[in-house]
């Protein structure tokens, strides 16, 4: 018998034994969701919470519930493939609301785009306070196209009072 064990074996004997281990496996099952039952299947249920190994989906309307119900030993036994050590028994439905996923946050771009024109002599005055040069150059190219650019129209217009 070995005195070590390594980390992921520990982990999973904790999580065999512990609730936290089976809150791990309901999230898991959450992000995968959509990977499991598919993009339209998802759009309409969710795996809300595992109790008492039953999972407990929840579906968007009466129509999806249906299709659930008729899915449910095909919903197991995809769960069982993809977590085995997940003993799922049965599967609960209710009809309630979907949670949205959060929105994906755009990808911030790796070149900053081409500037044309020279900076402001203003621009590279204040620029300069910088001691990176690349900064400068890109701080002032920034403060010159923002200087350049009509003011939004954000703002009201003055009121004015009439006699």
């Amino acid at each position: 018998m070995s005195y070590f064990e390594s980390i992921q074996s520990l982990i999973q004997d904790f999580s065999k034994s512990n609730p936290l281990g089976l809150k791990l496996s309901e999230v898991q099952l959450q992000q995968e969701w959509e990977h499991l039952v598919g993009s339209t299947m998802a759009k309409h249920s969710y795996p809300e919470s595992i109790r008492f190994k039953k999972l407990h989906l929840v579906a968007d309307n009466s129509i999806w519930l249906q299709q659930l119900m008729f899915l449910k030993p095909a919903i197991l036994e995809a769960i069982h493939s993809m977590m085995p050590d997940l003993a799922l028994t049965e599967v609960v439905l209710r009809i309630g609301t979907i949670p949205q996923a959060p929105p994906q946050q755009d990808p911030l771009p790796q070149d900053p785009p081409e500037f044309v024109g020279e900076p402001s002599p203003f621009a590279t005055g204040l620029a300069k306070r910088l001691s990176d040069p690349d900064l400068q150059t890109l701080l002032s190219q920034t403060i010159t196209k923002a200087l350049a650019e009509p003011p939004s129209s954000t703002t009201e217009p003055a009121k004015t009072s009439e006699p």
